[in-house]
């Protein structure tokens, strides 16, 4: 059964429009607000008047099968022809070669496509806030540098109070026309710096100008009229750390060592994963052959569990970890609540899903049939990975509220991480405050 058009919301239809009608556009639209069929009803109306031959879709690898799959959903996009380009190199040419009207490839593999005749004057850059990373540069300097006509970038979470990104996100799309070319110049025109550069504060006004600079660039779905959502309750489970693990958490903290566990810290950003660590209750060993995990206490698992039994009394829910031996305690306390696979957990077999973060936070549906608790092990940095995650059920299909909880340690680098998450929805409402929903 097909979806018809008709089944798209107002706000879709005015994205569609936006898209369909400027040469570049940043996306900004919730998880599960439907970006994706989206940007393929504007490609089939682009592609029907002829304004563009070929498009590249550029997402993360988990992503890229959703595109021909959603094609596939929506009666309005019959006839547009998409090729995944996967596997080896060969695999990859031999897709590139076949008649297409999309090219959808891994932003691992962009680069590589880049290179090649692709025939393409137009490209979509989904999860534009990752593509914009440190660890892109090249990747970045080849999409300004190719010579496509129509550019969109798609992302959920605008900026993370990283703004760096923002200015590689606006350029890659607009290739510089808005906040120029030069980060260096970008960032003292619009930030005080510390004496060593490494503190940035955005100066007063700055954000008004800013945000008009790229008015025009920047189209935003509004979340309160893009999907029927029920409602999301966010909470934090706070629980003290034993004294004994205390001592340990502040010698690393002042002396930057845990003698006991054969680990030290050599810079400040090792010593901020080893106290995340300690707050978890383990510490890696520095024997980087093998990378050992050192459990300390028991006090972060302990709150887990009665959160399992006590709060969510064992009605099905996810578990997000992010560190391996986080991962390996959860599953060997859980082990008889367990579902062996995402498929499995959607089909009923076992209760309760223990993931990985970044295991989830793209590319998963169905969740929100099935679930509507989920556990944050512990606070994480990526703003972008926790609204990802929460949006593999809250999202279209949810019919019950969502509960989201987070383990917090009290006085520990968790309250800071807590804070700094908490305060990257800033950028959100700055964009939301001066450029509105169109």
């Amino acid at each position: 059964m097909t979806l018809s058009k008709s089944s798209l919301k107002t706000e879709q239809l005015l994205a569609i429009d936006r898209l369909s009608t400027r040469r570049s556009t940043i996306l900004i639209a919730p998880t599960g607000a439907g970006k994706t069929v989206t940007c393929l009803s504007a490609i089939k109306e682009i592609k029907s008047q002829n304004k563009l031959d070929r498009i590249i879709v550029a997402c993360p690898p988990k992503v890229i099968s959703v595109w021909p799959s959603e094609v596939k959903k929506w009666d309005h996009l019959k006839g547009l022809k998409v090729s995944t380009l996967l596997g080896d190199i060969s695999q990859r040419e031999a897709k590139l070669a076949l008649p297409s009207d999309i090219l959808v490839v891994s932003l691992n593999n962009l680069e590589w496509l880049l290179k090649q005749d692709h025939g393409c004057d137009g490209i979509i850059v989904d999860e534009l806030s990752k593509a914009a990373g440190k660890q892109t540069k090249g990747l970045k300097t080849k999409v300004r540098g190719d010579c496509f006509k129509w550019r969109v970038g798609m992302t959920a979470t605008p900026v993370s109070q990283d703004f760096e990104k923002l200015f590689s996100m606006c350029r890659i799309i607009d290739k510089g026309k808005r906040l120029g070319t030069n980060v260096h110049t970008y960032m003292n025109r619009y930030f005080y710096s510390d004496y060593m550069g490494w503190n940035w504060t955005l100066k007063d006004g700055a954000d008004k100008k800013i945000m008009s600079k790229i008015s025009t660039l920047v189209h935003i779905v509004d979340d309160t009229k893009a999907i029927d959502l029920p409602n999301i309750k966010r909470n934090e489970i706070r629980f003290e750390m034993p004294g004994e693990s205390r001592t340990v958490y502040n010698k690393m903290k002042r002396d930057m060592i845990a003698d006991d566990y054969d680990a030290d810290a050599a810079n400040e950003a090792v010593k901020s994963g080893k106290l995340r660590q300690i707050a978890s209750g383990f510490i890696y060993t520095d024997d980087v052959n093998q990378k050992k995990a050192n459990y300390i206490d028991d006090a972060r698992i302990d709150a887990a569990v009665d959160w399992w039994f006590d709060t969510a009394d064992k009605r099905p829910a996810v578990i997000f970890y992010e560190f391996v031996a986080q991962g390996e305690k959860l599953n060997k306390v859980f082990h008889k609540y367990l579902s062996a696979s995402v498929e499995d957990f959607k089909e009923g077999s076992g209760t309760l899903l223990i993931a990985q973060i970044n295991s989830l936070s793209h590319g998963v549906d169905g969740l929100q049939n099935v679930s509507h608790d989920a556990l944050f092990y512990h606070p994480m940095w990526s703003r972008d990975a926790m609204e990802q995650a929460e949006g593999r059920l809250w999202r279209t299909g949810a019919t019950k509220p969502v509960n989201i909880y987070t383990l917090v340690c009290d006085n520990t680098l968790d309250d800071l991480v807590v804070n700094r998450v908490e305060d990257r929805g800033v950028w959100m409402k700055i964009f939301k405050k001066h450029l509105g929903a169109k």
